[in-house]
């Protein structure tokens, strides 16, 4: 069980990468935002996944939480990862991540960035391991997600990555395979598919919907007896008030 609850947490927690995305969207950029997910395992629900998403000018906090409970087996995440925008690079840059996991993988991981992420140094159980790469950033998932669903508002087609996890690196590439029509909890809603490339022992599938934020809405992953989804079940957002500038009165003459 433990290859399902990884399973999960990737799914989730969003893949992509690319270092020539254009500048960030202006809508809703500095706020904060908590979106719920319910997880299936062959078509039964076994938990739920929540993100919060609190931004500070280019800097961006996520606290995510999860409770799975499949086959007699229950397993609980909490994260907190911290990352930032960098206009020098054009991409989102990981800074850490401090995970905590219980149940059957049970573990805490704090991983650290330096850089401009191109080095990661990762305690994982007490042990400390070191990575790094120059070819591109080493990003955290939640860095992952922020870049991949940025990716997709930009139009991009192809994108790969570096995924920093607890104890290894992993190279992931996708490609935008087009927009179509689905069902989700708010409705049908028109999605970009985006699907995992270079695996063919599995499947994974990813719809954002650019109606709801371009938030990713669907999510689905199948390798051997594997059988996931996950759907957005709920989303928050609390903007920061709009200053008003108010102008002096002029009267008109007549």
């Amino acid at each position: 069980m433990k290859s399902v609850y990884l399973s999960i947490t990737a799914i989730l927690m969003g893949f992509s990468s690319s270092l020539f995305a254009t500048e960030l969207p202006k809508k809703y950029h500095q706020c904060k935002k908590i979106l719920t997910y319910n997880v299936f395992f062959h078509g039964a629900k076994i938990g739920t996944f929540e993100r919060q998403i609190n931004w500070n000018n280019n800097n961006v906090n996520v606290y995510t939480y999860s409770n799975i409970d499949v086959l007699v087996t229950k397993s609980s995440l909490k994260q907190h990862s911290s990352y930032k925008w960098s206009p020098d690079k054009n991409s989102f840059i990981s800074q850490s991540f401090d995970r905590d996991v219980k149940g059957l993988i049970s573990g805490k991981f704090t991983a650290k960035f330096s850089d401009n992420a191109s080095k990661s140094s990762v305690d994982s159980n007490g042990v400390t391991m070191t990575f790094s790469d120059d070819s591109m950033p080493l990003l955290d998932a939640d860095a992952l997600a922020s870049q991949m669903r940025l990716n997709v508002i930009n139009g991009e087609k192809t994108f790969d990555f570096l995924l920093q996890d607890a104890d290894e690196v992993n190279h992931y590439y996708f490609e935008v395979k087009g927009q179509e029509t689905i069902n989700t909890n708010f409705g049908k809603l028109k999605a970009i598919r985006v699907e995992q490339t270079r695996k063919s022992d599995r499947k994974l599938y990813l719809w954002f919907a650019p109606d709801l934020d371009y938030q990713l809405v669907l999510g689905t992953y199948k390798r051997k007896i594997l059988d996931l989804k996950t759907t957005l079940n709920s989303k928050k957002i609390i903007c920061p008030p709009v200053k008003v500038v108010s102008k002096p009165f002029i009267p008109q003459t007549q």
